[in-house]
């Protein structure tokens, strides 16, 4: 019992600790010296998210809370690439859209019924879009202020249009589960 607490815990503590980059990112960003620590928080923050699901399945270690902090840690992470998006220029309106859905979806999966999300995870289109969302903020951190943050701007406005999109068709999939 003590192996399965002490996984579970390690996994939950790396769900945390992205948490705690990307908000450590986020007082680092805008400091020119600290462009190499911003990049590496920033790094060690997807990073995290790629292995801690990984890890929680490998070693049994899964949880409710442990997947409660994972969920919460991966929009905070958008969250934070999205304010950062914002502060360089990049136009609000798409990262508005996007934010919008993150704070719909964050709500509609925590709500289960009958043991069942309501709003199951789609791990081929959040992976995409985590990989296009924030390698942008990546891609930010180098450009900003140059004639390349158009390039920036139109993956934004990308990830906006296809969140939009799968947002109205999850929902409208999920409406008769919704109205119970």
């Amino acid at each position: 019992m003590q192996r399965i607490a002490a996984r579970i815990w390690f996994v939950e503590a790396l769900s945390l600790s992205r948490l705690l980059a990307a908000l450590a990112f986020a007082s680092v960003a805008f400091q020119d010296w600290a462009l190499p620590l911003a990049c590496g928080l920033y790094a060690f923050a997807v990073v995290s998210d790629v292995v801690d699901g990984w890890v929680a399945r490998r070693l049994g270690a899964e949880s409710y809370f442990g997947k409660v902090v994972d969920l919460v840690s991966d929009k905070s992470l958008t969250v934070v690439s999205l304010l950062f998006a914002a502060a360089c220029g990049v136009t609000l309106l798409p990262l508005a859209v996007i934010a919008a859905r993150e704070i719909i979806v964050i709500g509609m999966r925590l709500i289960t019924i009958e043991g069942r999300q309501l709003l199951p995870t789609n791990r081929v289109l959040g992976g995409v879009m985590a990989t296009l969302l924030w390698g942008n903020t990546l891609y930010l951190l180098f450009v900003k202020g140059s004639d390349w943050m158009w390039v920036a701007t139109t993956i934004y406005w990308l990830c906006a249009l296809l969140y939009l999109f799968n947002l109205i068709i999850r929902i409208a999939a999920s409406s008769a589960r919704i109205r119970e």
